[in-house]
């Protein structure tokens, strides 16, 4: 019998898993790795630390099998960018998708009219995460950098080249980058122009199932494979874990909450929207993944638990308190925007709130506020989409803040529709897997991955939260936009006075 390896790149660690060709998961193993943050809005990586633990997972999945490894697929953070020079050498870190000092120049191109232009023709909201404003930031920055580097590439293309010597991106990644028109689905020749930056200088396009090779001689032996492993080029994190918990068409919406969230749904045909809510990433001519990244999920869960409780309480401690008072915490709300934000307001400077604080209200409304505003927020997310494209049927859902049946239900309730639990948290793998058979095998229906998806639970609304989540939302978006005006002045006052903040 033969093996499928699904490599997951993350942002804080890689993950690999071992499946049989019928999709079964035989072992896992991940391996973390540091954020290099040096330097105020810095979000980097080694790429070259993110490659020997690629290699380490790798080896230690394929030795358990005896190396009968047919195939290697890929899911992989969005939105990293990394210069090659002459001969590939490394010239960057990669530059994650957190990295943030290309703030100044988003906010000159919201001015200018320039991230209008980039929405409407590649589908990437206006924000420091992508790709072609960091070009942008590097060009002003360092322009002897800029001239110099051969190669613009993210961490799966580094990692893919180092294994088979093919620099190559598929669409789901390249659509991430800001860089690819929605219209023709190849890089944008205007926008390259404008921004000084030739075709040649990115990989070459392909599809997420196209098989690129033979894993190179030399990782052959060093990685326990055989001569015959191939090397699948894979998908986006964002792509792979909507279509592995059986989202394939705009039915149903996606939802994950980890550190941080997202909700993603796959569209027929490309939809952009006029206030710029949501991304819209092409997958081919007739697939099209459309949705909204927040930064705070349970990152602010975890910010809450320690701050309002203390590091002795567990998560389980700050649910159950949580649970303890109703639905709208006594009108006390909380904007989440601990981590400046992504969708839906798409604004790094954004900071985080409590209003209609009162004498009244103690740690059990304070905690619930923070869910709910965690959620409120992820409710905006998903605004625009319902907007464009109709209310989903359910909510599929996963993640690490997903855990208790309480937080299900005030989703429940919040979104006002159902909910429904995804027991595989490994989903991006579990769909990189499959694309590894629709490559391997000629197998053209991704179908067949809903057949292999656990449904564990499902939560429905409670009418009696609903109503009164329905009064108190509106409310949190008039705050949340009369906010935006400030979110500016708040940032600048703490860049000032930074030693108030240590």
């Amino acid at each position: 019998m033969n093996y499928i390896i699904g490599m997951d790149i993350g942002t804080t660690a890689s993950k690999g898993v071992l499946y049989r060709e019928n999709g079964e998961i035989i072992e896992e193993l991940s391996i973390p790795y540091p954020l290099i943050q040096e330097k105020v809005g810095q979000a980097e990586e080694d790429p070259q630390v993110i490659f020997d633990a690629v290699q380490k997972i790798i080896f230690d999945l394929s030795k358990n099998v005896s190396g009968k490894i047919s195939a290697i697929s890929w899911s992989s953070q969005m939105h990293s960018l990394i210069g090659l020079g002459k001969d590939n050498q490394l010239l960057t870190n990669s530059i994650t998708w957190a990295d943030n000092r290309s703030k100044d120049v988003v906010a000159r191109a919201k001015k200018s009219r320039l991230a209008n232009s980039i929405y409407q023709q590649t589908g990437m909201p206006p924000h420091p995460m992508a790709p072609v404003y960091k070009l942008l930031w590097i060009q002003e920055e360092m322009p002897e950098l800029f001239a110099q580097v051969q190669k613009w590439i993210g961490i799966k293309e580094y990692i893919i080249w180092r294994l088979t010597g093919k620099i190559m991106t598929d669409t789901t990644m390249a659509a991430g980058t800001g860089l690819l028109n929605l219209a023709t689905l190849s890089w944008d020749k205007n926008l390259l122009k404008q921004i000084g930056l030739a075709a040649e200088k990115l990989p070459v396009l392909g599809r997420p199932e196209d098989i690129l090779g033979r894993v190179l001689p030399e990782y052959v032996q060093k990685l326990n494979l055989n001569s015959e492993t191939k090397i699948i080029l894979g998908a986006s994190d964002g792509y792979l874990s909507t279509i592995g918990v059986g989202v394939l068409d705009e039915k149903s919406f996606a939802l994950n909450v980890g550190t941080s969230g997202a909700v993603r749904v796959i569209a027929p045909e490309a939809v952009v929207d006029s206030e710029n809510r949501f991304f819209c990433y092409p997958v081919d001519k007739k697939h099209y993944l459309l949705g909204g990244p927040v930064n705070n999920g349970g990152i602010v869960f975890e910010w809450a638990r320690k701050t309002i409780f203390g590091p002795d309480q567990t998560a389980e401690d700050f649910i159950n308190v949580a649970e303890s008072v109703p639905a709208g915490s006594n009108g006390l709300i909380f904007h989440p925007y601990l981590g400046g934000e992504r969708a839906p307001i798409w604004n790094a400077q954004a900071r985080g709130s409590f209003i209609g604080l009162t004498r009244n209200h103690t740690k059990p409304q304070m905690a619930r506020s923070v869910l709910e505003g965690i959620v409120f927020n992820l409710l905006g997310a998903a605004r625009g989409l319902c907007e464009k494209i109709g209310e989903p049927e359910a909510l599929r859902v996963t993640g690490g803040f997903v855990k208790s049946d309480f937080v299900r239900q005030l989703i429940a309730d919040i979104f006002n529709l159902p909910v429904i639990i995804i027991k595989n948290d490994q989903s991006g793998t579990l769909a990189a897997m499959f694309l590894a058979q629709v490559g391997v095998k000629r197998e053209a229906n991704l179908e067949k991955i809903v057949k292999k998806i656990d449904e564990s639970k499902v939560y429905f609304p409670n009418p009696k939260n609903v109503a009164v989540y329905q009064d108190i939302i509106p409310i949190y978006r008039e705050v949340e936009h009369d906010l935006d005006q400030s979110y500016e002045k708040i940032a600048s006052f703490q860049e000032k006075y930074p030693k108030l903040f240590e």
